[in-house]
Parts: C-alpha cells; structure tokens; sequence
C-alpha cells in the first residue's frame, strides 16, 4: 500500500495528478488550470495535508482519511513518546468519556515508531483567535458555548481526568457552530488533593492554578481556576492576573487577588456574575465553585443578556442557522 503512486486531485479541475515523486508540505500549480496544490505527506490510511499546530512533543496535522473520505486532525507525537503509556490512555479516556463539549477521539496507535491520536478536524479555529481578531460572538452565545465546555470538564472531573490547560486557545471551534475542548497534552489522571504531584509539563503561566504555580501540580479544582480565567479574558479581553512576572510573582498577585472585579471591566456583566467569577478565581481551592454552580450562572447570563438585547440566546441560532440555509440541531 505505501509503494502506491500518491495521487491527488486538484480541487478547481478535478485532474488527478501523481504527487509521489514531490516533497511533502510544497506547493506546486496544477498543470491543468493554474490552481496551487499542496502536496500531502503519506502516514498510514491518512494523507498529512499541512501542521495546524505544535508543541513540545507532537503536531497536529490537517489530514483525510482515506478509507472513509473524511477530514481529521491528525495529532503526531515524538518517537520518544512511544513508551509513553499516558498518551495511549488520555486517548482511550477522551473516546470512553464520550462528551459533545469535548473533540472526539477516532483512532490512535503507533506507526513508524511515531504515536498517534485522529481526531474530529475543528475548521474554524479557537477562542484565542476569535478574540484577538475581535470576532467573538455576542455575549449570550459566548455565555452558552462556555457553559457547554463547563459540562465537558464536568464530565472529565467525574472521572479523575484532570485537563492542565484550560485557556480560550484550546477552546476549539466548526464552521458548523460547535465549540469542543481540546488539546489534552498535559491531561492525566489524579485523585482530588493530589496537588503536590507535578505535571509532566509547566502549562501557560495566565491561566495557571496558584497551586500548580506553588507545588508544580493541581487536581480538577485547577481547571476550574483556569476555566475562570478563560472566562474573565474572553469577556474582558484582559487576564486578571497578567501574565508577566515570576512564577513567585504570579503566585503572590493570586494569593491577594489583585484583579478588578469583571463588572468593572466588561460590558454587560451583572454583579452577581462577577462575584461568581472572583469565587471561581478564589485562591484557596476550596472555595471555588463547582461545575454545576459556574454552568448555571452562565446560563442565566446568556438568557438575561439575551433578553436585554431584545432577542434571547435561542432565538438567535434559530436565525443564523435560517440566514446560514442550515437546520438547528440539538446537542
């Protein structure tokens, strides 16, 4: 199967050209009609059509199935990794918890020495892209998709499944509406008060716990933390601790809770969700709310912004999808 010409067609003219002799990741104009093609690298049933992202130890290609025609993200990870039982079992956990507010798991293993991960292709980007592109959706519907991811880090909770990197940037994004949590590359698994077990990898130090910053580990009560930056920053545009600094530094502006309370800086805000935000910033994690308590009060801030505004939040899908020629569908 891998000794088969590698052959793709050009999606302006249709011609189906052999690619096999071309280096993978270049661009060329197809013979035919002028259109530029990309030329895909071969791994397994997949073809690898271009890197959507990196990190320490792995990339994520864009890529096609090709047994079932479908695009996927393809999550590559270093050789060394191969002995790495955790990467097999936050795959196995990611396809056992089964959650809509979570990016499924389609297939993993290892191939050529290299592990893998095939996971639904999210084509509209994240979070982190639409706010700095200013292109973030109306309050009530922001309110609604992060009560949505709130119920898939529930769902991970339940199960001792600890995320470690909770940030608007892994809040991942379809053309079709969806918002799914992704990214699980510093997940593991942890007992609640299993705190002063490192993580395998320091996570970005805006949205780190005060504990993960003091003992280098957090249990679920840190993705809640984080979670309540994400929602601070999202709404805002503004960290409520900066991200600047010493870990010492960062630590000690969390422990006196130096940050302006989210009315003060976010328009639309009520009172009462702003006192819900700083709980969930508390730097004594037994203080912060649950799941149940943060999902409620951004559903009542999606309904009442909704209203305010003179449509509600469901009202409003119901038109983009009319505009979109698309028919709602319910979770």
């Amino acid at each position: 199967m891998d000794n088969a010409p590698l052959k793709v067609f050009c999606r302006q003219c249709q011609a189906k050209l052999d690619v096999s002799d071309l280096e993978p990741y270049t661009r060329f104009p197809c013979p035919e009609c002028g259109a530029i093609i990309r030329v895909p690298e071969r791994f397994g049933r997949y073809l690898l059509e271009k890197v959507c992202g990196s990190g320490g130890m792995s990339k994520i290609y864009r890529a096609l199935d090709t047994k079932l025609a479908r695009r996927v993200a393809v999550k590559v990870a270093d050789r060394k990794c191969a002995s790495d039982r955790n990467f097999f079992e936050v795959s196995k956990m990611i396809s056992k918890i089964n959650h809509p507010a979570i990016v499924p798991v389609y297939d993993c293993g290892i191939l050529d020495g290299r592990p893998f991960m095939v996971m639904k292709f999210m084509d509209d980007g994240d979070l982190e892209k639409r706010m700095l592109s200013h292109t973030l959706p109306p309050l009530p519907e922001l309110a609604q998709s992060l009560a949505f991811i709130a119920s898939g880090l529930a769902a991970m909770a339940e199960r001792n499944f600890v995320h470690h990197d909770v940030k608007p940037a892994n809040i991942m994004l379809s053309s079709a509406g969806e918002a799914k949590l992704g990214d699980f590359d510093l997940a593991d698994f942890r007992n609640p008060g299993d705190v002063d077990i490192p993580c395998a990898e320091f996570a970005s130090p805006g949205y780190a716990s005060p504990e993960r910053l003091y003992y280098g580990g957090e249990d679920f009560r840190g993705d809640i933390f984080s979670f309540g930056v994400t929602i601070y920053e999202l709404f805002s545009g503004k960290l409520p601790f900066g991200i600047h600094g010493t870990p010492e530094e960062l630590y000690r502006k969390r422990e006196n809770m130096e940050f302006a309370p989210l009315s003060s800086v976010a328009e639309g805000i009520p009172d009462d969700f702003s006192v819900l935000i700083s709980s969930v910033l508390s730097f004594n994690m037994e203080s912060r709310p649950g799941y149940s308590e943060i999902i409620s009060g951004l559903s009542r801030l999606s309904e009442s912004s909704g209203k305010e505004s003179g449509l509600r939040w469901t009202d409003k899908i119901a038109n983009i999808f009319k505009r979109s020629g698309r028919k709602g569908e319910q979770q």
